[in-house]
């Protein structure tokens, strides 16, 4: 079983599970594989052709119903959850019957699973109020499930934290201990796992799984955009993430950065990395503002595009200033220098593993000037920046692929 999937329309996400699908299947060929995640399995019944059961997370988080039912599900879900994890076995197995279908079915699968593997991410977090407990709870129900029922799991490439209560931290250090395998893809996860208390001998360093992700383009990006062949490209990747006032600050100046940038001659190209609906987090809404704001219009991809194809419009890119860090991952792979706008912990970390992380700027710090004293030079001159992914990057990208032994060894 694959666990904690998130959805199609975040491209990162889903590298990330097309890869772990494919490590899986690498592993242990021929075996049954399934997926519990965050999409409606009656939308969407498979993913890659693996079947999709849905999962507990998804049925309480359900945007379809209204908030009193999300509300209400959440609170008996996370009973009877509670009551599953803690009761003597014939009295959980009881309880577990009695869940609704959707939330039964992903129960019944980790507790019959040979293996359960949460797919790499950054979703093991917790912030401050109700909502950071029912996250962590929810995101880590189906391991505690698992465990119980002595089925081994496995957490692939992740960022840990953060925890800010106690509470949570007693929990992930529960969790983490019992797990097989426990992978931090950089240093400050590993960081966040030893302040709940996870010995050191139970944390491993791993790489990201998305340096790994490498599908077999399908689209003329260069046609489709109306760019010549010897255009230069700059992609930028911008989403929602400040309060009001200051997301309005970072989206122009951005506007003024990709002014600068057509001002070179180069062409600008906003990219959508996330376009879903799902609490709102669709790219192409800031874009579009973002691309108002300017005053020479830049180029905008405003559909929803699959993931694979999207991999595709990085390896055209001469440059990236990139906010989603995926987008961020998927550029250095095709050996396009990055700009790399941080929001959580995960893009400073794994910029310095690479000797990138001097072209790092916090999200909450852009301002244009920053900006373009790390944008300017890499538009003359990119040699040192690609002399460093020289160096460091095919032993980064080879430690991505490695995780297929590593489940072996976990079984």
């Amino acid at each position: 079983m694959v666990i904690n999937a998130y959805v199609r329309e975040n491209a990162g996400d889903a590298a990330l599970l097309s890869v772990c699908l494919r490590q899986v299947q690498e592993a242990f060929p021929g075996a049954d594989v399934a997926v519990a995640g965050m999409e409606d399995a009656a939308v969407h019944p498979a993913f890659e052709g693996v079947r999709n059961l849905g999962s507990i997370r998804r049925y309480v988080a359900d945007g379809t119903v209204s908030l009193p039912r999300r509300l209400l599900r959440k609170v008996l879900l996370g009973l009877a959850a509670t009551a599953a994890v803690t009761l003597p076995r014939p009295l959980s197995h009881v309880v577990l019957r009695g869940l609704p279908a959707e939330a039964r079915r992903e129960a019944a699968a980790v507790t019959g699973a040979d293996l359960v593997v949460s797919m790499g991410g950054g979703y093991v977090l917790a912030r401050p109020g109700l909502d950071g407990y029912q996250n962590v709870f929810f995101v880590l129900l189906p391991a505690l499930l698992a465990q119980r029922a002595r089925v081994p799991v496995v957490w692939a490439p992740q960022s840990f934290g953060p925890f800010p209560a106690a509470a949570q931290r007693r929990l992930v250090r529960r969790v983490m201990s019992r797990s097989a395998v426990v992978l931090a893809r950089e240093d400050v996860s590993v960081g966040e796992l030893l302040g709940c208390g996870l010995p050191a001998d139970r944390i491993e360093r791993a790489v990201d799984a998305g340096f790994a992700f490498d599908p077999k383009g399908r689209t003329d990006w260069r046609a489709r955009l109306g760019v010549d062949a010897g255009e230069r490209l700059v992609g930028i990747t911008a989403r929602r993430w400040l309060a009001p006032a200051a997301q309005e600050r970072y989206e122009r100046e951005l506007a003024r950065t990709i002014d600068a940038v057509q001002a070179t001659g180069a062409r600008a190209v906003l990219i959508p990395q996330v376009s879903t609906d799902y609490l709102g987090d669709d790219d192409r809404v800031c874009e579009r503002r973002i691309a108002a704001y300017c005053t020479s219009g830049p180029l905008m991809v405003d559909e929803v595009v699959d993931y694979r194809d999207l991999k595709g419009l990085y390896d055209e890119c001469t440059l990236l200033i990139g906010t989603r860090f995926h987008s961020v991952i998927f550029s250095l792979t095709s050996d396009v220098p990055c700009v790399a706008i941080e929001y959580e912990h995960k893009t400073r970390g794994i910029m310095a593993d690479l000797g990138l992380g001097e072209w790092v700027l916090p999200i909450a710090d852009v301002t244009h000037e920053r900006l373009w004293t790390l944008v300017e030079p890499l538009l003359k001159d990119a040699t040192p920046y690609r002399t460093l992914l020289d160096t460091n990057l095919s032993g980064y990208v080879a430690r991505a692929r490695s995780l297929p032994a590593r489940l072996r060894e976990a079984v």
